[in-house]
């Protein structure tokens, strides 16, 4: 039996721009991703058996286990897993070359260190590390642009966990662009929240809080504006110019649906954060702090927000999926 180990990390979107439905229903992005050095590993082992199975084991910061995510992910139905649905995408390729014995059974184990329904990919983390351990285990030799193709596939937000660093994502979020970074360290304080927050329900919410806007897919729908060249190199330099630049369109309509979250925001910045913003489709919001004790002291204060359920230290930008160890 062979077996290959593979890590992808979450993210957070310094900027999200969203532009109005086209006419199957998906919104226009311009969005510049932070992959973070809280990451999702997948491993994957040829069985003997015919089939696909998968376990999911949820940790805490602390490296103890979460039992209550790991039981809640026990109960996602295997073929809804991304996991599982990009390990299939493979196995169809698999089977039509020299592995083809061994692509038939395959167990997949995913160690999540990625919040769950928290507007930080980590869905998509575990679809990307499958992805490449599953290109090493049956040697199919996809490149970079192959695999971005079939995680575009998978979900929006899969060539972002891919690519990692900071990224420029463009169409529906999912065709990336890598901007240089070098010496950037980005500190961050992530607040969870008690509940998760319905990626649709938040996208439903900014298109009624846009009537009378162009129809969707109408000529003339106005497309999200790409950040500029002099934004872009704010985001991707120092903490202290990335901090002003922080934007995301869908926060009001996260705020709409949850209003507590608003609460955390302020207590963010009251608490000494350079800037703080809604990540992703919420509910779990991103601090910008200095330094790493800077990050520290903003989450002590921020954990007794009433509206935080759990509040973890994170820094970016961090490498894209790649294989960790491969044995057989």
């Amino acid at each position: 039996m062979r077996e290959v180990t593979a890590s992808a990390p979450g993210k957070v979107n310094l900027a999200l721009r969203v532009g109005a439905p086209t006419a199957d229903g998906y919104h226009p992005l311009a969005t510049v991703f932070e992959a973070l050095d809280l990451r999702e590993t997948v491993t994957v082992r040829t069985t003997r058996t015919p089939g696909t199975t998968v376990e999911t084991v949820a940790h805490l910061p602390g490296g103890g286990i979460d039992r209550a995510t790991t039981e809640l992910m026990r109960a996602v139905p295997a073929r809804s897993h991304l996991a599982v649905r990009a390990a299939r995408a493979m196995q169809r390729l698999a089977a039509a070359g020299p592995w083809a014995s061994t692509a038939a059974g395959l167990a997949i184990r995913v160690d999540k260190r990625v919040p769950v329904a928290g507007g930080m990919a980590g869905g998509s983390a575990d679809a990307a590390a499958t992805l490449v351990a599953c290109n090493e285990l049956w040697g199919l030799g996809l490149g970079p642009d192959r695999l971005e193709r079939i995680g575009r596939a998978l979900g929006a937000d899969v060539p972002a966990c891919l690519t990692g660093g900071i990224a420029l994502g463009t169409g529906r979020g999912d065709h990336m662009a890598p901007l240089e970074c070098p010496g950037t360290r980005h500190h961050w304080v992530i607040a969870l929240a008690h509940e998760g927050l319905s990626t649709a329900d938040v996208f439903a919410e900014f298109d009624r809080a846009a009537q009378g806007a162009p129809a969707p897919g109408a000529q003339g729908a106005p497309a999200p504006a790409a950040p500029t060249d002099e934004e872009l190199a704010d985001l991707t330099g120092p903490a202290r110019l990335a901090g002003p630049r922080l934007v995301n369109d869908l926060t009001a309509a996260a705020l709409s649906l949850r209003p507590e979250l608003g609460g955390t925001l302020s207590a963010a910045r009251a608490a000494g954060a350079l800037a703080a913003i809604v990540s992703g489709s919420g509910p779990t919001i991103a601090a910008l702090a200095s330094s790493a004790d800077h990050a520290d002291e903003i989450a002590q204060r921020l954990a007794a927000a009433p509206a935080v359920a759990r509040v973890l230290t994170a820094t970016g930008p961090a490498p894209g999926a790649r294989v960790d160890r491969q044995e057989g």
